[in-house]
């Protein structure tokens, strides 16, 4: 008789389950959603310093619905020649776009004989005991920035064309002692040479 041993026989592959697959996907989708939120947290700032409300008007017609935006301030490349707004005089002239590009912490004072678009004319803090929520703002504006822009101007606000833009602090900011609200308005007629105070 022959000692040869019969053909080996192939060992199969285990092959992975659905069911381990799944949880190998898993795991990834985990992994890879805990790397953005990393990036994330660590490209968003943890409280805005300055919130901006826009509030505009048409000529002859009422105000629109305010749009929100949170903003953090920055400070510009050339803020040695730029004021913090919340140092700002009222009757300070200025261009808006500047204001904009500091996320509405500066602005860079223009003597009101000199091309210009916007003007405040008002700056007190509020009254309010605690942080007021944003519709608690607006009511704010329309207590104090609306009169204000009367007697500055000498127009009710919504007769022309002029708009009022309004800032206040953040609740980060509020938290901090900061009650401080801004009122200004814009002309649309870029390049105005001449102050919106109404002559005394």
């Amino acid at each position: 008789m022959s000692n040869q041993r019969p053909p080996a026989t192939p060992t199969k592959k285990k092959k992975l389950d659905v069911s381990t697959i799944v949880i190998v996907c898993i795991i990834v989708v985990i992994l890879i959603a805990a790397g953005i939120f990393a990036i994330h947290s660590l490209t968003t700032p943890l409280a805005p310093v300055t919130t901006t409300i826009t509030q505009p008007t048409t000529s002859g017609g009422p105000a629109a619905t305010p749009t929100t935006t949170t903003t953090t301030a920055t400070l510009p490349a050339d803020a040695a020649t730029d004021t913090p707004i919340a140092n700002a005089a009222v009757g300070t002239c200025f261009e808006r776009q500047a204001t904009i590009d500091s996320k509405g912490a500066y602005v860079d004072p223009i003597d009101c004989g000199q091309p210009h678009d916007s003007e405040l004319f008002y700056s007190a803090n509020v009254t309010d005991t605690s942080y007021p929520d944003s519709a608690g703002w607006q009511q704010n504006v329309l207590d104090s920035c609306h009169p204000a822009f009367k007697t500055y101007t000498g127009i009710t606000f919504g007769q022309n064309s002029w708009q009022i833009y309004y800032i206040y602090p953040s609740q980060q900011a509020w938290d901090n002692g900061s009650r401080l609200l801004i009122c200004y308005t814009t002309d649309p007629l870029d390049g105005r040479t001449t102050s919106v105070k109404a002559a005394s």
